[in-house]
């Protein structure tokens, strides 16, 4: 049994004409050597006179250059029925005005080239049209006339992307095949990217044959088939989760993995730069954030509810579940306002964003109560995008809640949020009332992120109150500080030598660093003794000394992506680097 056609055929029936299947055909074409003139992503809103897709390109048939207008049906109108060829905008009207309505060209020679009209659908042809439909094309498109036509169905379709483009790198051998399958059966088991799914893009990006420098010049068709496979897979991911689900968190869950890997094998192959390679990722990346930007089309009206991230459903779990699913909703809602932040557009408003942002937080309110330490990732992207958007007052409030929580589970429960940051130990926690032996909370990064943030707001009050805790409960700050900082003197410590520190942000969580410890008291190293309490003037001067002791420039930020090192600080767990916070002291 040929499983792949089974996938392609399963794959291409469940395509909606707007948004799905008219985007990926330019794919294809593309992906088999057709140049695009017009598609409905840049025509919608448009007249298009029967052509969905203007291209050139050399006929899969006879291998003669044309000029090709595509006309895509799907969804709805994807099998051919007396309902859908005589209606208004059907496959009658559609196919006569591509005939014989003009398509204009900057290319002189394009008006040279023979015609072919194509209708694409996702379908078949009903019986009780199919002499009505025959009838009609013999007669608009006689065999020996100026313009030919032919018909791509379901069938028509399944062979061509099996073979030109799913063949390509997807499923070109039976385990890749059965990597695929398995992953779109189980695609909505447990909270995690699949191992089989994970294996898949390793064979893809990593496994196969390796890029060479001299590919930079002129990328070769078989790593663009490659790309274009990637972009197909998330398409194929983004489609099973909405359609097949309805659960977009699983496109989000699985598209985060595809951009981080896809943009750590550009890093590895110093090509951040390279704008062919730049083209192809951004397509990935473009409809990871489009996915995650309608997840929160859906649920951000939640939001405004009390307790609206709360899971009814969720049980006894909730208890720590509706935390741990709140800091990351909040998190993500973060990454796509600094997202549309970047991009300037016009009614980008970032002062009516932190207005949703802090109502988001006042009606979830375990938004301040973190119970890992990595939390301080989604605190900082909080506090950060406040301060941006010059809402100071938010920032300031958002510290105070989330020290006072803090302050409060360390009072009565004698536990900080747990710096190994296992949920396990978390649950543990709740079940059984005890700490696990593997429960680490004597250190407390988060702590030591939120003193500094007091210095870059000026919260004197609330630094002195701070500090009063730390000292009763004898807890340790630190920060971690990679190595590889441009003022760094510990490069030799790196022991990971075969990616540099964005590579290693990129593809795990990064430990190669060091434990910077933050002391409330003036230290006297001579004879090693802490004898005079910080005030908050000379915790600030400590403050403005450290600005400079990590600084990287990252590849990343150059090539125009700095939010994505957010995300990878988010799925892989390595908590922000001071360059976080410390940019915003004064």
């Amino acid at each position: 049994m040929d499983i792949k056609a089974i996938i392609t055929r399963e794959y291409l029936e469940t395509l909606k004409e707007d948004g799905e299947l008219d985007a990926l055909i330019p794919v294809f074409l593309e992906s088999i050597g057709f140049r695009i003139l017009s598609n409905p992503k840049i025509s919608k809103g448009f007249v298009q006179y029967g052509k969905d897709i203007a291209a050139v390109g050399k006929d899969p048939g006879d291998g003669i250059v044309k000029r090709f207008y595509f006309e895509v049906k799907g969804g709805n109108d994807r099998d051919i029925t007396t309902k859908t060829f005589n209606k208004t905008d059907g496959i009658l009207e559609s196919l006569r005005e591509a005939k014989f309505r003009p398509f204009s060209s900057s290319d002189p020679k394009f008006e040279k080239l023979p015609l072919k009209i194509v209708l694409v659908h996702n379908g078949e042809i009903h019986a009780n049209v199919k002499e009505t439909f025959d009838g009609f094309i013999k007669q608009e498109f006689p065999i020996n006339g100026d313009v030919a036509f032919e018909v791509w169905s379901i069938s028509e379709l399944t062979q061509l992307f099996s073979e030109h483009l799913f063949g390509a790198y997807l499923l070109t051998d039976r385990e890749s095949t059965k990597l695929f399958n398995r992953t779109l059966i189980n695609l909505n088991m447990g909270d995690d990217v699949q191992s089989d799914f994970r294996k898949l893009i390793e064979r893809m990006l990593f496994e196969g044959e390796i890029w060479e420098d001299k590919f930079a010049k002129k990328v070769p068709r078989r790593w663009m088939l490659l790309f274009e496979s990637l972009k197909l897979v998330s398409y194929v991911i983004y489609t099973e989760s909405k359609n097949e689900y309805n659960n977009l968190e699983i496109a989000k869950r699985y598209l985060s993995y595809i951009v981080l890997r896809f943009w750590y094998w550009v890093l590895k192959n110093n090509l951040e730069r390279n704008k062919t390679i730049i083209k192809y990722f951004s397509q990935v990346l473009s409809l990871y954030l489009s996915s995650v930007a309608e997840l929160f089309g859906r649920t951000v009206s939640f939001t405004k509810l009390r307790d609206g991230i709360y899971s009814e459903i969720g049980g006894r779990y909730e208890e720590i579940g509706y935390t741990i699913r709140t800091f990351d909703y909040i998190f993500h809602f973060c990454l796509l306002l600094n997202v549309d932040k970047r991009s300037q557009k016009e009614e980008f408003n970032a002062e009516e964003m932190a207005d949703i942002l802090n109502s988001m937080i006042v009606n979830n309110n375990v938004s301040h109560r973190p119970l890992l330490d990595i939390h301080s990732v989604t605190i900082s992207s909080i506090i950060n995008f406040f301060i941006e958007a010059n809402k100071p007052d938010y920032a300031k409030r958002y510290i105070k809640e989330v020290f006072a929580y803090i302050k409060y589970r360390k009072e009565s429960r004698d536990v900080l949020p747990d710096a190994n940051n296992s949920v396990k130990n978390i649950i543990r926690l709740a079940v059984k009332s005890e700490k696990s032996v593997f429960y680490s909370d004597s250190t407390s990064p988060l702590l030591n992120m939120l003193f500094e943030y007091v210095a870059v707001l000026n919260m004197e009050e609330l630094y002195y109150e701070m500090r009063e805790f730390v000292e009763k409960y004898d807890v340790d700050l630190a920060l971690f500080v990679p190595h590889h900082g441009i003022n760094s003197v510990s490069l030799e410590l790196i022991e990971d030598k075969e990616n540099d520190l964005e590579e290693q942000l990129f593809s795990k969580s990064v430990h190669d660093g060091y434990q910077s410890d933050l002391k409330l008291k003036i230290v006297d190293y001579d004879i090693a003794t802490m004898y005079k309490e910080l005030n908050f003037s000379d915790f600030k001067k400590k403050m403005q000394n450290r600005k400079k002791e990590f600084d990287y420039e990252y590849r990343t930020d150059k090539a125009g992506f700095p939010f994505l090192r957010d995300l990878a600080h988010h799925y892989f767990m390595t908590p922000y680097f001071p360059d976080k916070w410390r940019s915003l002291l004064l």
